[in-house]
């Protein structure tokens, strides 16, 4: 695959390559399973003679069986390697599949987003898609683990939050309280480090497919809760720190009871005694008990997530050099000695040997003859002693590489999407050349040149029912959160400033609550206005005020406008009002800019035809009568005088 392959060629590529090395397994699978028969009927049939042969056949036959065997378990061996080689190329296989899945926003063939929800009152995850199904966050994709998932959350919904002191304290719930309104002072120089860093992992495909590989590679979902008692057990305190008696007493007690029991058995009395005072012990062993339990379900973090980890921390330890970012990133998985994959793999070690306590059949021997909890307590608290302190930087460190793997295969996927330019300037708007919908197929997407005016002054679109006014918002707002949380954006260039979007689009009345549409809108309204009170944000407003009649929908959106206009924040409106900024607070603050639609004649009927292009200007044409005809709900002319007769802009 050269680098001149498109990405849809390179997925349809290693679909077909993988396909064919899949087909060479399952042949291989096919004729061990069938040498593993004949090895079994080797190893068992001359057993089965011994009995009615000859001694003299007995050596032969059991020459024989020994062949069989190691033939035998030598091809059951084999075949579980092959097993689980196969297993990877047809996860390799699904994964090209899934990409191919992503450029045609195709959302069934692909996983579950890795962020499903948000808060309702979020300032713009429901109105521009940024998480659930068929979001931005199913389109990025790619992350496996607790802290990939965290990460990218944080990211998406709130890109100026500063890097958490603990590990997983990353916006729980992503409302509007919990989003930080601003950036911090170094937050441009992180923002462009990230860049880099996503830049850089784009052109490493290998890389970025068997970081996927491995985190997907592990069964089951692993889950918050159990990541976070995780990282709280590995910075607690040591119980048994304060509790070195009973170690010692563990250790002898290991010696003892054993050798008591063994001197009873051979009938040395006072060897009871050494018994009996293990009885004592015992005691304490069950006090012990429940804190061991506590502690060894905690390490464990939800079972399969140390071994996703494991896996994904030894491959972070190979990132690509030469970007300060991932330099520091592959530094703090490495250090202290040993590096943080093995750590892991040494804990894991330890929780699937305390794995016996959930037999009684076997625990209970244990710790009767050993003093099993202590020992095994004490490895575990002997671990966290020695890597606890850093396993809080592991888990940052996993969640922003899963996260910038994801966010630089959208530049793997899409050539042709451009780094932002984000300066903190004030004074100056945004502007963006060949702008199109993340979320739309590229091959059906209509890029446009939009400019949002600066501060003190409006953008206005209007434009006929279905023109794409609405999409052309969520355009600005989705490259936006993109641009925000350090990721290429869908044009050919965009020159912006770090404003959190707050939007007012899909508004919905709430019955139970005895919230109408028009006071649910006023309650959106009123956060943005006070978001933008607050410091200068962009705000992206479709068609405010649709659920009062018109006198009053205009004399209410001015007033909302002009505050949104004196805060020195950015933002746009879509209206079908073309006389909305006609009154003296808005005629001079905004610029006016319209799509339209063409009636043309096909198959001996007029129907409408959309460019979803951008133009200077109001729009002049309407559609709704027409809409009505073609529905079939009237069969009155689009043209008639009734339409003339309407008021202006409705």
């Amino acid at each position: 695959m050269t680098g001149k392959t498109s990405p849809r060629a390179r997925y349809r590529l290693g679909r077909e390559e993988t396909a064919r090395e899949i087909s060479s397994l399952e042949g291989e699978l096919l004729r061990l399973s069938r040498l593993r028969t004949g090895a079994f009927f080797l190893m068992v049939v001359p057993l089965l003679l011994l009995e009615t042969s000859s001694r003299e056949w007995w050596p032969t036959l059991l020459a024989f069986a020994a062949v069989g065997t190691g033939a035998f378990f030598f091809l059951v061996q084999r075949h579980r390697g092959r097993s689980r080689t196969l297993e990877r190329a047809r996860l390799r296989e699904q994964l090209f599949r899934e990409g191919e899945a992503r450029l045609d926003r195709n959302w069934s063939d692909l996983p579950p987003p890795p962020v499903e929800e948000a808060s309702a009152d979020h300032p713009s995850a429901g109105d521009l898609d940024l998480v659930g199904v068929g979001s931005l966050a199913h389109l990025i994709g790619r992350v496996t683990s607790v802290p990939g998932r965290t990460y990218l959350r944080r990211l998406l919904l709130d890109p100026f939050a500063p890097v958490p002191e603990h590990g997983l304290d990353l916006l729980p719930a992503g409302g509007a309280a919990e989003v930080s309104s601003g950036p911090r002072d170094d937050w441009l120089e992180s923002l462009r480090e990230r860049q880099e860093a996503v830049r850089a992992l784009s052109s490493e495909s290998d890389y970025l497919l068997d970081l996927e590989l491995l985190g997907r590679e592990v069964k089951g979902r692993s889950r918050l809760a159990e990541t976070r008692s995780f990282l709280e057990w590995a910075e607690s305190p040591g119980w048994l720190d304060e509790r070195r008696g009973t170690v010692l007493l563990a250790r002898c007690l290991g010696i003892l009871i054993p050798l008591s029991l063994v001197g009873w058995f051979l009938g040395w009395t006072p060897g009871l005694i050494p018994a009996l005072g293990a009885l004592a012990a015992l005691a304490q062993q069950r006090q012990l008990g429940r804190e061991a339990h506590r502690q060894f379900t905690a390490a464990e973090g939800g079972e399969g997530e140390l071994a996703r980890w494991s896996a994904l921390l030894e491959h972070l330890s190979r990132l690509p050099t030469g970007t300060a970012r991932l330099d520091a990133l592959t530094r703090s998985v490495q250090e202290p000695d040993p590096g943080a994959a093995d750590a892991l793999r040494d804990l894991r070690r330890i929780t699937d040997t305390a794995g016996a306590r959930r037999s009684a059949l076997i625990h209970f021997p244990l710790v009767a003859l050993f003093a099993w909890d202590v020992h095994l307590l004490h490895w575990l608290e002997r671990w966290r002693r020695r890597h606890g302190t850093v396993v809080e930087r592991w888990v940052r460190s996993l969640g922003e590489v899963e996260a910038l793997a994801a966010l630089s295969g959208l530049l793997h996927d899409h050539p042709d999407w451009t780094f932002p330019e984000i300066r903190d300037e004030k004074g100056t708007g945004i502007r963006g050349r060949a702008i199109r919908h993340p979320l739309l197929r590229p091959d059906r997407c209509v890029a446009n040149d939009v400019e949002l005016p600066p501060p003190g002054t409006l953008l206005v679109v209007t434009g006929s029912n279905m023109a794409g006014k609405t999409t052309l918002l969520r355009t600005m707002g989705v490259n936006q959160i993109l641009a925000l949380a350090g990721g290429p954006v869908a044009a050919a260039e965009l020159d912006t400033r770090p404003l959190l979007p707050w939007t007012s689009m899909r508004i919905r009345d709430d019955l139970e609550e005895g919230v109408s549409f028009f006071l649910a809108e006023l309650h959106r309204l009123r956060r943005v206005v006070e978001a933008a009170r607050e410091r200068p944000i962009l705000y992206l407003l479709d068609e405010i005020f649709q659920g009062t009649n018109t006198a009053e929908r205009r004399t209410a959106a001015r007033i909302v406008l002009s505050q949104l206009i004196d805060t020195g924040s950015l933002g746009a409106v879509t209206t079908h009002d073309l006389t909305l900024a006609d009154a003296e607070e808005l005629r001079s603050r905004s610029v006016d800019v319209h799509l339209r639609e063409e009636v043309v004649e096909r198959g001996g009927r007029r129907t409408l035809d959309f460019d979803y292009l951008l133009r200077p200007g109001r729009a002049t044409s309407r559609n709704a009568l027409l809409l009505l005809e073609l529905v079939g709900l009237t069969p009155g002319n689009p043209d008639s005088p009734g339409e003339e007769s309407a008021p202006p802009g409705e």
